[in-house]
């Protein structure tokens, strides 16, 4: 709201043709318009700022996500992990975090196999090895990225070994026709899943696996 009009009317008790002497209502006046032309004018400098740019992360040449705004990346680094059968295959691992939120990507290039399997991997050898009491959800939700690649989800809950704090968490597994495999691992104090799990989605879903 900008306020009073500069026009300040005469008072009902004036004599008729009194006006106001120019020496009291001006400096009222030019303060209203400075006010004015300040609160607009940053209406318009915020409108022509532009958005912060956010750096995409890139792992291995395999994986490309463009974090949202607020998200941050904390780390990336080297990752093994151990197959089944005996041997680790090696990748990239990265991890965004914002508020008491996270998401950890792991890039496995030659992985192989489908979506499923990925996920299973990635639930019997690393989730069980970073947490305790670990309950994996029976459903596995079957999807299809807007980038065309197919995809399987599911949720799991755990606690961390050292502070014993109870986490929840939503994985999705993606193996693109290359072979090449990504995890998406977005978790999250147990009952705080929720409140990032749109930015989430939407970070997932604009990611790319070749």
């Amino acid at each position: 709201m900008i306020g009073p009009s500069a026009g300040v009317p005469v008072r009902p008790d004036a004599p008729a043709g009194a006006v106001r002497p120019v020496r009291r209502w001006l400096p009222t006046a030019l303060v209203a318009l400075v006010m004015s032309v300040t609160v607009l004018g940053g209406f318009v400098v915020a409108e022509t700022l532009p958005a912060p740019e956010v750096r995409s992360v890139s792992l291995g040449g395999v994986l490309t996500l463009r974090p949202l705004p607020g998200w941050e990346a904390v780390r990336h680094e080297q990752a093994a992990v151990p197959l089944p059968s005996g041997g680790v295959i090696t990748g990239e691992f990265a991890q965004l975090t914002r508020g008491s939120g996270a998401l950890d990507l792991l890039a496995l290039p030659g992985v192989g196999g489908d979506a499923l399997e990925l996920a299973d991997l990635y639930a019997g050898e690393v989730l069980t090895s970073q947490l305790e009491r670990l309950s994996v959800s029976d459903l596995v939700e079957r999807i299809t990225l807007p980038t065309g690649l197919d995809a399987v989800r599911f949720g799991y809950i755990g606690s961390e070994p050292r502070s014993g704090a109870a986490v929840e968490g939503s994985v999705t597994a993606v193996v693109a026709a290359s072979g090449n495999g990504a995890v998406f691992d977005g978790w999250a104090s147990r009952g705080q899943l929720e409140l990032i799990s749109e930015e989430l989605v939407a970070m997932i879903a604009r990611a790319g696996v070749v």
